[in-house]
């Protein structure tokens, strides 16, 4: 099979965003000229890049039963060809995996391979796992021949009968099938050595005390993936940074809503530890390097651009909207080496507001303090908004209105600095009403429409010529399941070079 490829048990509302980070899959952007007289948008939601289905596969888990969260609520998925493993997807995305193992061969049956092996002892308690009677030979004959299979990879690895200890893991658990294939493979081996030890290979659970892992997922009757790791492997470098080992990373130290100040803490806290859950939203977004290599190639940046993540959008500002309590402040300050400017009538976290890169402006977004306050750190290179208002189209007009009355301000004043510099990096999120998958493609299709405009209006601004737009619609691993982020570049057109080294 194409390698790397892995089982995983992941949250169902975390499918996709997993699958295609792990498969390199990334939105599609698009593509409109703000200059250009028709600013209508695309009438239906451009479709995320999709891909093949023989990468991807997800297995039926609908009749496992159980407390335990990976029976309830998680998918169990083969993704073959995978550009990363689990271990390397950020902790917002790997809390959401309950259990993950390294495959590499397939083995299937087919009409020859019927009933090898078959046993009436098998037989009978495949029919007690309510299969049916062409399901029985099926089921015997995929589990004895994987074991068989699993028994040759293991011994050519060198596996030690006296000094290694196995541990199986086989999924789906619907029919009971981990204790079939110790079962299968305690024959395969006793077979091969000609032992005359009912069970010559010895089994555990801990994984202190296992040395080879084995795992084993069944796509169907007839179809099994598996592969062996090392303990290590399975282990200390996959299964241990998953889950709530992962959930420990995210770090979220919350403060208190009218003074700022730490909640759980008697001394002041770095300021790059993050203040809200948010901050992983737009940590994300500057954590694609896609994003930053088009950014560089935008600025004439050779090189690629996660290398000089500062110098990427250094040429403005930045401006957070709606920014209490700070956690996209701190993406702008601290990861991307920003001044910015921070917009909100709450308070900020108190280790945000010392940041001597932050001017705070407590005033509302339309007023006339917020108004003259965003207009003395113009220009900008990067605005970005988080707020809530489950109307987003609404809020997105009214960060259009404030920057166009920012720019009449600049104006009438005389003064000539620009509102915005090229490229200008946007990211807006989509904080939807409901949560049912047909009002979200409904609301994001209405996003789609009035964007194009809202970005037309924003590349007029500064009075300048031809300005390019692309952006798309991406689902953070942070976002909830009623959210989007609107990641958008706007450029000159002749900015861009051709290639980066």
């Amino acid at each position: 099979i194409n390698e790397p490829c892995y089982g995983i048990l992941c949250h169902r509302q975390y499918v996709d965003r997993v699958s295609n980070a792990m498969l390199g899959v990334d939105d599609e952007w698009i593509t409109i000229h703000a200059s250009d007289e028709d600013t209508i948008g695309p009438s239906h939601v451009p479709p995320t890049k999709q891909h093949s289905s023989n990468k991807c596969l997800i297995i039926p888990t609908s009749k496992e039963k159980g407390p335990r969260k990976d029976r309830t609520g998680y998918s169990l998925l083969v993704l073959q060809d995978c550009i990363i493993s689990p271990a390397a997807l950020p902790p917002t995305a790997r809390r959401q995996l309950s259990w993950a193992g390294r495959l590499s061969i397939k083995t299937e049956i087919i009409g020859q391979d019927q009933n090898i092996e078959s046993n009436t002892a098998g037989k009978k308690r495949a029919r007690s796992y309510d299969l049916q009677d062409e399901q029985t030979d099926s089921y015997i004959s995929i589990i004895n021949k994987t074991a068989t299979e699993i028994w040759k990879e293991l011994v050519n690895n060198g596996f030690d009968t006296e000094k290694d200890i196995l541990r199986i893991d086989v999924h789906p658990k619907k029919i009971n099938s981990n204790s079939e294939v110790c079962l299968a493979l305690q024959q395969a081996a006793k077979r091969a050595i000609s032992s005359t030890i009912d069970s010559p290979i010895k089994l555990a659970l801990s994984a202190a005390a296992v040395t080879t892992v084995v795992n084993v997922v069944f796509q169907s009757q007839v179809t099994a993936f598996w592969g062996t790791s090392t303990s290590k492997e399975h282990f200390e470098q996959l299964n241990q940074k998953l889950n709530d080992y992962a959930t420990k990373e995210v770090v979220v130290e919350a403060t208190d809503s009218k003074s700022g100040l730490d909640k759980s803490s008697s001394c002041q806290l770095l300021s790059t530890v993050p203040v809200s859950r948010a901050y992983y939203k737009l940590s994300q977004v500057f954590e694609d390097e896609n994003l930053l290599d088009e950014i560089a190639s935008l600025r004439g940046i050779k090189g690629k651009g996660i290398q000089s993540k500062h110098m990427l959008l250094n040429h403005g500002s930045g401006l957070d909207v709606g920014a209490s309590p700070g956690g996209w402040t701190q993406v702008l300050c601290n990861d991307l080496g920003l001044e910015t400017v921070s917009l909100d009538p709450a308070t900020l976290a108190q280790r945000v507001e010392v940041l001597d890169a932050v001017t705070h402006v407590r005033a509302e977004l339309s007023s006339k303090e917020a108004i003259e306050g965003m207009a003395q750190a113009t220009p900008y290179s990067t605005i970005v908004c988080d707020a809530s208002l489950s109307n987003p189209t609404k809020l997105i007009e009214k960060i259009t209105h404030s920057l166009e009355s920012i720019s009449a301000l600049l104006h009438e004043s005389g003064n000539e600095k620009r509102l915005v510099t090229w490229p200008l990096c946007t990211v807006f999120t989509l904080k939807f009403p409901h949560k049912t998958s047909g009002s979200i493609d409904r609301h994001i299709s209405v996003a789609l429409e009035a964007l194009p405009k809202y970005f037309k209006r924003i590349s007029m601004l500064n009075g300048e010529g031809t300005v390019e737009v692309i952006y798309k619609i991406h689902h953070l691993f942070a976002n909830s399941i009623s959210e989007r982020t609107v990641i958008a570049l706007l450029y000159k057109g002749d900015d861009r070079i051709n290639e980066l080294e």
